[in-house]
């Protein structure tokens, strides 16, 4: 990857996941898509670092639960519910698929179930949730943690797992990064953790991230075969969880 591609590859990577519609001319191949994921990270920061700017604006005009409340409505509007497609698609096709094929069937249906809303609902309210006990001289940075850490785990899990279908979005990422991939993935999700602050806390989003990708990976293995795009979607989301959860864990023990 020279140095001239690298500008083309990060407007890939917000083109993906943001709903900036950033305009990248010509065709695309499927290495300059896989390279853009070097970039997933700085993504998720400048999300955070966006809805950072908003939270101090409106914190001296608004109640901290409406803020936060705001913040989470805005990370989900600034990528488009693209992940949140994907917490709704695995709940459906998880919960309601006997098999392996009425699973991924399911999934791909752009309907949503009752287990989807229900995934959903549990998702975002844990966010909020969590993100309300995050003690104040934290609040700002765990904002910016998570996104990035979220990302981060995603590249991590199209480096190390294999493609459930035959043909999809997914194909030209998962099972098809490389070692390279995974190993800045996992430096910039080790620096995310650290913008918690305190290293007991950053430890333990660390840890329970990773344990969360084993765990979460292995489930996809014995239920579909595999991962999809809408599997690395709820992965993001849940992984942005579980680290505002470990950033309000010493709060809540005190």
């Amino acid at each position: 990857m020279s140095i001239q591609t690298l500008p083309r590859r990060l407007a890939l990577a917000f083109q993906f996941l943001t709903v900036l519609r950033v305009r990248v001319a010509g065709p695309v191949t499927d290495d300059e898509l896989r390279g853009s994921t070097f970039f997933y990270p700085l993504v998720g920061a400048a999300l955070g670092g966006a809805l950072v700017a908003a939270a101090w604006a409106l914190a001296h005009a608004l109640p901290s639960p409406v803020v936060v409340a705001l913040g989470v409505v805005g990370l989900a509007a600034l990528t488009g519910g693209l992940h949140l497609d994907g917490v709704a698609d695995v709940c459906d096709g998880f919960y309601a698929g006997r098999t392996r094929e009425d699973a991924l069937r399911i999934m791909k249906d752009p309907h949503i179930g009752t287990m989807g809303v229900v995934g959903l609902i549990c998702v975002l309210g844990l966010k909020y949730i969590a993100l309300l006990n995050v003690p104040t001289d934290r609040v700002l940075w765990a904002i910016v943690a998570a996104p990035v850490v979220g990302r981060s785990v995603m590249v991590v899990a199209c480096a190390l797992g294999r493609y459930a279908r035959e043909e999809g979005t997914g194909k030209a990422y998962i099972g098809q990064l490389g070692r390279s991939h995974a190993l800045v993935a996992v430096a910039f999700a080790a620096a995310g953790c650290a913008m918690l602050r305190e290293w007991k806390v950053a430890a333990l989003a660390f840890a329970l991230s990773a344990i969360w990708l084993v765990l979460f990976m292995r489930a996809c293995n014995r239920r579909i075969g595999g991962l999809t795009g809408d599997t690395l979607g709820a992965l993001c989301e849940t992984t942005e969880l579980i680290v505002w959860l470990a950033a309000c864990a010493d709060c809540c023990a005190a």
